[in-house]
């Protein structure tokens, strides 16, 4: 805006001396005062014709025609100003202080050219401008235009635009076209009569329809002080578009990649703040209320802007915070994100921001119900802590923190489970509707990567769950121990839910491979060993689950299964050419690495009077004795192996009555 104050201040020595001479004859100081100029400022000024007072009952008013300002000789334009007339009203005052002061600036078919080069010099400053600090020697109150245009050039912003400006008797009227930062821009709309260049306190009312890129924007408000921009209230009937990412290279905060989007709110601006308010609309099929608020600063100190707010949505659909997570569309092979974090942009902004969400609307598979968070960003760390999500009838909860400052990007991930209900986990799986139990686990992962894929392919850590006690469907583990006799005489009589003794899934993760230490599911009739890794980095499975019947079925193939492929398109199929070698007694026997996440969990749970801490006790114990040296010893626990199984074969696990000694701590690594 301070170059308005050119679009006058050409022409103001001119003013000045018209106002002390024009009884004279103007038209004869012309040439004297356009030399003038152009000595003064190094660009040529030309007056080609009258120079004429106009009545003014207040301060003496100039009327300048076809008048022409040189241009920076580095502009693309061949002026700065060239107009068929301009007219201006002098304060008489001020000029005995070396003050010119023009109460109101009024130009006629006027083309007036700004521009800025990819060096920042400025086609307006001119030599006579003040030393920084210092107030200017000219000074425009009001401005207006009649049937002028204003081009703008910014090759620092890739900003290139022209906006037509026309007064009426109902207002300002504008309209733009061109681009904002390489984004095709288009504007068009109303203002009030008078651009009120220096009054920092008069509201200028403002209404109209702008489009940047992709992102679209009705508005109808105020704005105070226009050089300086010192106050903004502005009503969005409308804010749209396709992703709020890209008000990035509008407003030069870093937002997140979003569905398409809706809203409505209020902006205003007061002392170096900007609050947007009673944000209401949509995101996707997700609706959003709450309020933002950023603080810029006053300018004085450079740092970066702080985002703060509160943001509510009653319905949530999953399928949006895909982008948050690095993601627009699903992969045509493999389930993680793999969309690169932004990190670059993170700097340009810290935040503090919650979030919750009421209903969740998501697949039929993934059991999520509502979610709560707290966003926090600073120095280019961001972290989401707390991270709670209901899901299946339970809690994740955590924290999730990404460095943005390492380069990679360091990634780190703390999250607890807390009391899933196995029902509502497979919620797509008849046979599992009736079941009963709670599971509880850790998830403690650490990886580098600029995407959630990268970060899980490179991690190290542990993951593991464990459920103490439930019931499940009788049919559904016969299913899984392939007893097709059993099978076909409980769906005869009916199906039944019997007791699970103990689950575990323990696994240790290093650089994105993670073996299987443990991996158990003991009920009444059946017991599930399993073994093998999962591979993060590809996305590939290679696990093997051995069932183990408590009877002696004659229809159990007792045949292991496999679960390969990858996880988009798993493959799950028996192994018929080798038969389960493990007896049910001795499910974990061959597990000699530590439980790394579940035996500390069931430590602080139930401890020794857990059903699980039993099954570890006893297979501790057991691959003791095996390892016995002396071959006398070991012939006694091949004995007493006949009536521990038949113990199993009546419906009871084998370390169902015993009692445990407190289970070991994991060794020392």
């Amino acid at each position: 805006m301070r170059a308005l104050k050119w679009i006058g201040g050409a022409v103001l020595i001119l003013f000045v001396l018209l106002a002390l001479f024009f009884t004279f004859g103007l038209n004869t100081l012309r040439g004297p005062i356009a030399k003038a100029v152009t000595n003064a400022t190094g660009r040529e000024l030309i007056i080609d014709g009258n120079v004429r007072p106009v009545w003014s009952w207040l301060h003496p008013r100039l009327r300048a025609e076809r008048v022409s300002f040189a241009n920076a000789e580095w502009g693309k334009a061949g002026h700065l100003v060239n107009a068929e007339a301009i007219e201006a009203t002098i304060s008489v005052l001020p000029l005995f202080v070396g003050r010119v002061v023009l109460p109101e600036v009024h130009l006629q078919n006027a083309d007036v050219s700004l521009e800025q080069d990819i060096d920042g010099r400025k086609n307006w400053i001119l030599k006579q401008d003040p030393e920084p600090g210092k107030p200017s020697r000219f000074y425009i109150q009001l401005l207006t235009a009649q049937d002028s245009v204003l081009h703008w050039e910014d090759a620092q912003r890739d900003h290139s635009f022209t906006v037509g400006i026309s007064t009426d008797d109902e207002g300002m009227q504008f309209d733009a076209v061109g681009k904002y930062n390489g984004m095709p821009m288009k504007a068009n709309g109303r203002a009030g009569q008078v651009m009120a260049l220096r009054d920092e306190k008069t509201p200028f009312p403002i209404k109209g329809d702008i489009k940047i890129g992709n992102t679209a924007a009705k508005i109808d408000g105020t704005i105070t002080g226009v050089i300086g921009f010192k106050g903004l209230d502005i009503k969005f009937e409308q804010l749209s578009g396709k992703s709020m990412e890209e008000l990035y290279w509008i407003v030069g905060l870093a937002f997140p990649e979003t569905s398409p989007y809706r809203l409505t709110g209020r902006l205003i601006r007061t002392d170096g703040m900007w609050r947007f308010e009673s944000i209401a609309g949509k995101v996707g099929e997700s609706d959003l209320a709450g309020n933002l608020q950023v603080d810029v600063g006053d300018g004085k100190q450079k740092r970066r802007p702080f985002m703060h707010g509160d943001l509510t949505a009653k319905v949530l659909n999953f399928a949006d915070l895909g982008p948050l997570v690095g993601t627009k569309q699903p992969k045509e092979s493999g389930v993680l994100p793999d969309m690169p974090f932004e990190a670059q942009r993170w700097e340009s902004v810290d935040a503090d921001v919650r979030i919750r969400a009421g209903t969740i609307k998501r697949p039929d598979q993934l059991p999520l119900d509502k979610l709560a968070t707290r966003i926090r960003m600073r120095d280019k760390v961001l972290s989401l802590d707390p991270l709670d999500f209901g899901i299946a009838g339970g809690r994740l909860a955590g924290t999730i923190r990404l460095d943005g400052n390492q380069e990679p990007i360091q990634g780190d991930v703390r999250m607890r489970v807390q009391n899933l209900q196995l029902a509502k986990l497979f919620p797509t799986v008849k046979q599992a509707q009736g079941s009963i139990g709670d599971l509880n686990g850790l998830i403690e992962l650490s990886g580098r990567g600029d995407s959630v894929a990268k970060l899980l392919g490179t991690s190290n850590g542990k993951i593991g769950v464990y459920m103490d006690e439930g019931k499940i469907s009788q049919f559904l583990m016969e299913l899984i121990a392939l007893d097709l006799w059993d099978a076909v005489r409980v769906k005869l009589r009916g199906d039944k839910e019997i007791d699970i003794r103990c689950a575990i899934a323990d696994f240790g993760v290093q650089k994105g491979i993670a073996q299987a230490n443990a991996f158990v599911f003991d009920t009444t009739v059946v017991n599930v060993g399993g073994s093998g890794t999962i591979n993060l980095a590809n996305e590939q499975m290679d696990l093997k689950l051995k069932p183990q019947p408590k009877d002696k079925s004659i229809g159990s193939l007792r045949t292991p299964l496999h679960i390969k492929g990858t996880f988009g398109q798993p493959d799950v199929g028996p192994d018929m050419g080798k038969l389960a070698a493990k007896s049910a007694g001795t499910i974990l026997m061959g597990v000699l690495n530590p439980l790394l996440a579940v035996l500390p969990l069931i430590e602080e749970g139930k401890g020794k009077d857990s059903n699980c801490a039993a099954l570890i006790a006893q297979a501790t114990n057991s691959t003791k004795q095996a390892k016995a040296p002396k071959p006398q010893q070991q012939a006694k626990p091949q004995q007493q192996a006949k009536p521990q199984q038949e113990a199993t074969s009546s419906g009871r696990s084998a370390a169902a009555g015993a009692t445990a000694p407190n289970p070991p701590s994991p060794p020392e690594k």
